[in-house]
């Protein structure tokens, strides 16, 4: 004859402490809670167009302050070209433009989130390339980047130094303004 242990019951699936495992309205009420909080952590989480640019923004004035060091230290003007899929820097060799290979910071790059609109201005004039020069000058060079429905722009200070800040400025200078 079986003899039934401390805590067991005499009903299989039942222990002394309840029903074994959980009910179906259990398991659908987690899961609504688990689902509505990974709804607001993706939505809280995940960086906005404008975020993205914020941060491409601040990369490309490093870099572009690395290419005045580099254009000051060789004494030679360095060309940066933007598109859409990303940007480079090119130097002079006596003959034609050719990609700068002495310093690593200045290589060939790819916009981290997708192709951005990249427009480059020279005095609000809209051109293929800018000229970083070893000598900053009063010549105000803006990058006006833009996704989607956002839009920054770095602008040159007469120390020749990129600044991300409003767009207006670099605009309302394109516009002629």
């Amino acid at each position: 004859m079986p003899t039934l242990a401390p805590g067991n019951s005499k009903k299989p699936g039942v222990s002394a402490y309840g029903p074994n495992g959980f009910s179906l309205l259990e398991i659908l009420v987690v899961l609504v809670v688990m689902s509505i909080a990974a709804g607001l952590i993706t939505i809280r989480g995940t960086p906005g167009d404008s975020r993205y640019l914020q941060a491409e923004g601040q990369k490309l004035s490093q870099i572009l302050r690395i290419a005045q060091q580099q254009a000051l230290l060789k004494s030679q003007e360095i060309r940066f070209v933007a598109g859409s899929q990303g940007y480079s820097f090119e130097e002079f060799n006596g003959l034609t433009w050719q990609p700068v290979t002495e310093e690593p910071m200045l290589r060939t790059r790819v916009w981290d989130n997708g192709p951005i609109k990249a427009t480059l201005l020279n005095q609000g004039q809209a051109v293929r390339f800018l000229i970083i020069s070893p000598t900053p000058g009063l010549i105000t060079k803006s990058v006006v980047l833009q996704k989607n429905n956002s839009i920054m722009a770095l602008t040159s200070q007469t120390s020749g130094q990129f600044v991300l800040g409003p767009v207006q400025k670099a605009v309302q200078n394109r516009s002629g303004a």
